[in-house]
């Protein structure tokens, strides 16, 4: 009898021992993994990003993409980095013309985005051409403007328009590019651009803008 008490009374304070025991246990938090944080990129460079490789995405960086470079007053090319990048574009997108232009080339290729300015009918108008540094030539062009007439001027940037200017060579000692303005085409040098109906100051001063504004590009594109 006695025996079967003192097995009563142990088990118990095994039992309690036991729990005791389970709540000394540190718990152990479960660590969470935080999302990989990836830098917001300016909107300039998202596009422009975007019009030499379509296929960019957030999961590319800009790093393993572009490289910046600046065209100063004398011409010389040195390399900055991304904010005076965005600093440069903004500028060459006012009414000012500019003495300093920014240069973005993407990584692993002769492939490189050069920003030029000018002057339409409405105000500034700039583009970004995407040209072949080893061979000069025009691989894309995109036109953007302030304040050109819609349905007029504004349609300098269309495709229709900034295709005529597509794989052609950059001359850099004439105009590469010459405005069609009669239904016979001219005999002048440089490849013939169509101009907008209706539009002819804007067509002219994006041909111009081409023209002047590839050739101030011309230390970096002569560079060996």
């Amino acid at each position: 009898m006695k025996a079967k008490l003192v097995v009563l009374l142990i088990i118990p304070l095994i039992w309690n021992c036991k729990e005791n025991k389970d709540t000394e246990k540190p718990q152990i938090e479960e660590v969470k993994q935080q999302p990989e944080v990836v830098a917001k990129l300016p909107a300039i460079i998202r596009e422009l990003a975007n019009f030499a490789e379509p296929t960019f995405s957030d999961s590319t960086t800009i790093d393993s993409l572009m490289t910046f470079k600046e065209l100063d007053a004398n011409g010389s090319v040195n390399p900055i980095d991304m904010t005076r990048a965005v600093s440069l574009y903004k500028a060459m997108t006012g009414p000012k013309q500019v003495t300093a232009m920014p240069i973005f080339e993407i990584q692993n290729t002769d492939i490189s985005i050069l920003p030029i300015q000018g002057k339409g009918f409405g105000g500034a108008i700039w583009a970004n051409v995407l040209v072949d540094k080893k061979t000069l030539e025009i691989k894309k062009v995109a036109f953007e403007h302030k304040a050109e007439s819609e349905g007029y001027g504004a349609a300098f940037t269309q495709n229709t328009f900034e295709n005529q200017f597509i794989n052609t060579k950059i001359n850099l000692e004439q105009k590469t590019f010459n405005l069609q303005k009669a239904i016979e085409k001219r005999t002048d040098d440089g490849a013939i651009i169509d101009g907008i109906s209706g539009a002819t100051m804007t067509s002219q001063g994006a041909v111009e803008m081409m023209n002047e504004g590839l050739r101030k590009y011309r230390n970096y594109l002569e560079e060996i």
